[in-house]
């Protein structure tokens, strides 16, 4: 069937040609490391189309940018979760990026590979080629970090990873800190040694952002056989029979087709790839049936199985250590942060506000770490604040916490049958009680930390939750009442071979010949910490299955 385009955006290949042979939907992480590694060869006429746009915003690429990316409307689909009981029944926001290159394009550029042993324990799901041996290839292949082990990190792949530098005092008393507390310094957490504090490594390049965009899309585009498609809203999958064979999608109030000759990848993300498959009548026929959907197959894992981190604060008042409390409210010293990231790219400038972190065990019954610090140059006390930043007035730093495995589940799922309408999300945070444990353990450990020789001089006081939170149920209210989201939502269109399962180990959906899942929607669980470098890698590993099957 032939594909019906905009005149203008007409692709060269397509003036001989019928169809595409893969069309990818979503310009994200994991579309964009997939389309470039479809279209390397020339053999394969591949379209991406995307919502976003690419945007030059500068502050996209600057790092200190996601300060103002988070609380404006430019770059951002900007989704907010139902009313949360466990957190005192308030929603929470959460943005993902409608720009060329996804969510890399607005969020904290931290590199994590994940917990090796999380990835043991996909395969072990039953997702065979998913283990941390398996993707280790895939994780060198992708990479670029200077200083690391070639045995065990990349040196030449598109993404250029960095550390934070120059060393801060900040920075080096966290580490001391965390070693005085027993927590070892970790030189590189990416290496397969998970455990320990040491510098956050980040997808930068001379103190530049460089996501998805930068090391996959825009290479690709230069290629004769590859087309990207802006502003377009992809809005039903499209069959021949039971096969999926397009996509349907707007620009502005015109609608159009496009259509495939192998298959079609939903690259859309965990919010919108279960949205447009449940548009598309793939889902659970009940569900369906409730928004006049007529039921293509019944798949009642679609929209389930959504996992979050959530994000607690310890906030500290300091002396003698310079944060970005009192630089951002300082004209000179702002400057000055300016002037070395001019001159030299990096600095506080250079990253998010974030220089290290450290992965470690509070709980004695598991054998990975359950917890992860993370050292934040500044304190709010409205953290989080969809519409604006607000710092202290005195200087102080943060020590996030994040519980690595959280055992709460939620689901996303269409509102309507309007594809344009953002799908109900419902993460029941801290519904299962073995979360809030964890945090309240995290919260211990964290003030373990900051109560160590080498922070304990420079201290002022506990800013929040404050030395009233001394037992487990005042720490307990001030995390319902306080806590937000860290953006990683995975796992709403899973892989398995359960009945919730959506997709299977190659990435096809269950009984849809012709369409698979590449994007964080497909994790059965959370790596551990930041997702990015993980649906990278979906992304990758997807290519490596559709191009073998060829």
């Amino acid at each position: 069937m032939a594909a019906q385009w905009p005149p203008e955006v007409v692709p060269a290949f397509l003036m001989s040609s019928p169809s595409c042979d893969y069309l990818i939907v979503g310009a994200g992480s994991a579309g964009c490391a997939l389309a470039a590694r479809l279209t390397e060869s020339g053999r394969h006429a591949v379209v991406l189309i995307e919502a976003g746009e690419d945007d030059p915003w500068v502050w996209i690429r600057i790092p200190t940018g996601i300060a103002k990316i988070v609380v404006g409307q430019r770059a951002l689909w900007r989704f907010t979760t139902e009313s949360e009981a466990g957190l005192g029944h308030r929603p929470l926001f959460w943005p993902r990026g409608k720009v060329f290159g996804g969510t890399s394009s607005v969020n904290g550029m931290f590199w994590v590979r994940g917990d090796p042993l999380e990835y043991d324990h996909w395969r072990d799901l039953g997702n065979p080629g998913w283990s941390y041996a398996d993707l280790l290839p895939i994780f060198k292949r992708m990479e670029s970090y200077a200083k690391g082990d070639p045995a065990v990190r990349g040196h030449a792949g598109p993404n250029i990873i960095t550390e934070s530098s120059p060393r801060d005092a900040l920075t080096d008393a966290f580490l001391r800190a965390c070693a005085q507390a027993g927590i070892a310094e970790n030189p590189d957490y990416n290496s397969g040694h998970y455990d320990g504090a040491g510098l956050m490594q980040f997808t930068t390049r001379r103190g530049l952002r460089w996501g998805a965009r930068e090391a996959y899309l825009r290479p690709a585009m230069r290629r004769a056989n590859f087309r990207v498609i802006p502003r377009a809203h992809a809005t039903r999958i499209h069959f021949d029979g039971r096969r999926a064979d397009g996509i349907t999608y707007r620009v502005g109030d015109q609608s159009h087709a496009i259509y495939v000759s192998r298959e079609v990848i939903i690259a859309a993300g965990t919010v919108q790839s279960p949205q447009l498959l449940e548009l598309s009548g793939i889902g659970d026929a009940s569900l369906l049936a409730q928004h006049g959907i007529a039921v293509r197959h019944h798949l009642p894992g679609v929209g389930e199985n959504l996992r979050d981190h959530l994000h607690a604060r310890l906030m500290m008042e300091v002396r003698g250590l310079r944060t970005l409390n009192e630089t951002l409210r300082s004209p000179w010293a702002k400057a000055k942060m300016a002037l070395r990231w001019a001159l030299f790219r990096d600095g506080m400038m250079s990253v998010p506000g974030v220089t290290a972190h450290a992965y470690v065990h509070t709980d004695p019954a598991r054998r990975q770490p359950d917890i992860k610090l993370q050292l934040h140059h500044l304190t709010s006390p409205d953290e989080r604040n969809p519409t604006r930043i607000v710092l202290d007035e005195m200087p102080g730093f943060s020590l996030g916490i994040v519980h690595q495995q959280p055992s709460s589940r939620g689901s996303i799922h269409i509102r309507s049958g309007d594809p344009i309408a953002a799908p109900e999300i419902r993460a029941n945070y801290l519904s299962h009680p073995d979360d809030m444990q964890a945090f309240i353990r995290g919260m211990r450990m964290a003030r373990q930390v900051v109560a160590q020789p080498a922070l304990a001089p420079h201290i002022v006081r506990e800013l929040r939750p404050g030395i009233a939170a001394s037992t487990d149920a005042t720490i307990a209210d001030y995390l319902v009442k306080t806590i937000f989201s860290s953006y990683h939502p995975v796992g709403t269109c899973k892989m398995g071979h359960d009945p919730m399962a959506v997709v299977d180990a190659e990435l096809r959906v269950h009984g849809v010949p012709g369409l698979r899942i590449a994007d964080a929607s497909v994790m059965p669980t959370i790596p551990a910490s930041n997702t990015n470098a993980a649906a990278i890698v979906i992304g990758e590993k997807a290519a490596d299955l559709l191009l073998a099957s060829v």
